[in-house]
């Protein structure tokens, strides 16, 4: 009997933690839903991408400055280059 009751109160443990982990993981995951789809986290996403591509557009310009030929095939694909340099 002791070792089918300590199954049965694992079991019921289980149930009833998994029911609560559950209910809580919905309370932050809802959370966090609104507070990404809040204006001033979102206007903060915008800044940051507006950022990250000012800064990929001039590394892109450094790197074709840099490149023999002083950059000016830089925007141009590299099957485009290669045909014009033939």
């Amino acid at each position: 009997m002791g070792k089918a009751t300590f199954i049965l109160g694992l079991g019921v443990g289980y149930v009833l933690g998994s029911r609560a982990g559950r209910e809580r993981y919905d309370q932050l995951k809802e959370r966090a839903t609104g507070v990404w789809n809040s204006s001033r986290v979102q206007s903060k996403v915008d800044a940051a991408g507006q950022t990250a591509k000012s800064a990929v557009g001039s590394a892109t310009q450094k790197v074709g400055e840099r490149m023999p030929g002083g950059g000016s095939h830089a925007s141009e694909p590299a099957s485009r280059q290669s045909a014009s340099a033939n």
